[in-house]
């Protein structure tokens, strides 16, 4: 009866896994895997070391960043030529004289340079009766002084722009009409 209380036992034990099942490999269990074969050269060949002094760039704003404009803005003279004088009120056409004039003012400009001729407006509407407005007007008046440069100074390359009332010279007060004239305007720039 010991016996069998004893394989029952043991046979309860083995269903609750309380005693591991012997098998035949049972050595293969208890075997220590086998250790890499790493000589000392393929251990230093494995580690990576850095150095921060070399892993870091360090970047020379002079040398490594490039403002946009290409650095300093070109200092620009400009020729204002007032609109009150050479044109009649809501017109572009300039008088036969004014080319001869215009010539004389931009006689310093050097040869070949690169002149921006820019029309400008003061803030009054253009009234009704006409069918354009003051950007339209300040464009007109200045190709009309561009197209007076283009015969007078064949040599210059010319950037016409019409600006209406968006850039004005001076503030406009209602007591001074001064303010207003001021406004009305062509300038001619370039750089010096």
């Amino acid at each position: 009866m010991r016996r069998s209380l004893a394989v029952l036992l043991a046979a309860g034990a083995l269903s609750i896994g309380l005693v591991p099942a012997a098998s035949a490999d049972e050595d293969d269990l208890h075997e220590q895997p086998e250790e890499p074969d790493l000589s000392s050269s393929d251990f230093a060949d494995a580690v990576i070391r850095y150095n921060p002094a070399d892993s870091l760039i360090t970047y020379d704003r002079e040398v490594s960043i490039d403002d946009l404009g290409g650095g300093e803005p070109e200092e620009q003279n400009v020729i204002s030529l007032e609109t009150d004088i050479l044109f009649s009120p809501m017109e572009w056409e300039l008088p036969g004289n004014a080319g001869a004039r215009i010539a004389d003012l931009v006689e310093e400009v050097p040869d070949g340079a690169a002149v921006d001729v820019h029309g400008h407006t003061d803030s009054n509407p253009v009234p009704d009766e006409y069918d354009f407005d003051n950007d339209e007007l300040s464009e007109n008046r200045a190709q009309a002084v561009a197209d007076v440069l283009e015969d007078e100074r064949p040599d210059l390359t010319l950037n016409v722009e019409g600006f209406g009332d968006s850039q004005p010279a001076e503030a406009e007060d209602p007591e001074d009409p001064s303010t207003f004239a001021a406004n009305r305007r062509v300038e001619i720039r370039h750089g010096s």
